[in-house]
């Protein structure tokens, strides 16, 4: 008896993997494209839960009565928010604490993230590893999605003024300075 043997001619097999790189051709910046979307979507989350953190924290200090600047809002987070006379939220280490210092800690104070962040200078902007980054004037802090600045997009800015609770997010362009 003869068995008859059936598989895939040679011509079969090149038309397959043509179809293949084309659909790799056209899918893969698709793909691309949605890892920039979600990198973009948990920032601004992390930024929106934050300007929430800010409202709540002022929140509980209208509510306990509060009227000048307090070491920690008890019942708030980990307890050790500390904040401006105002009752806006400052620092986790005490009114005393350096503004550079204090816009990492109330960013760690206010949200529970593993979103990296660390100061980062202009000149750092190209070569800094972080989600984001901050740096800040007189009483605000300025975070920014540091992979968009580095791609040369517009990234989402906020500012938060601690004096006055003011959180703005924004999208600009923030160009990274030559090196």
């Amino acid at each position: 008896m003869r068995r008859q043997l059936s598989g895939f001619t040679l011509i079969e097999l090149v038309v397959v993997i043509i179809i293949l790189g084309i659909l790799a051709v056209v899918a893969i910046p698709k793909f691309v494209n949605l890892q920039d979307e979600a990198i973009e979507s948990a920032i601004m989350g992390q930024f929106t839960a934050f300007e929430s953190a800010v409202k709540l924290y002022h929140s509980g200090w209208l509510a306990g009565g509060y009227s000048g600047a307090i070491a920690a809002l008890p019942n708030f987070g980990d307890g050790d928010v500390s904040s401006t006379s105002t009752g806006f939220p400052y620092s986790t280490s005490g009114l005393t604490t350096h503004q550079f210092h204090a816009c990492e800690q109330v960013w760690y104070g206010l949200t529970q993230t593993d979103v990296s962040l660390s100061y980062v200078e202009d000149s750092e902007l190209a070569t800094a590893i972080v989600d984001i980054g901050y740096t800040y004037s007189d009483n605000t802090c300025i975070y920014r999605g540091i992979k968009f600045i580095q791609q040369g997009q517009d990234t989402i800015i906020m500012n938060y003024n601690n004096l006055t609770g003011d959180v703005s997010i924004t999208y600009g362009s923030y160009a990274v300075p030559k090196l």
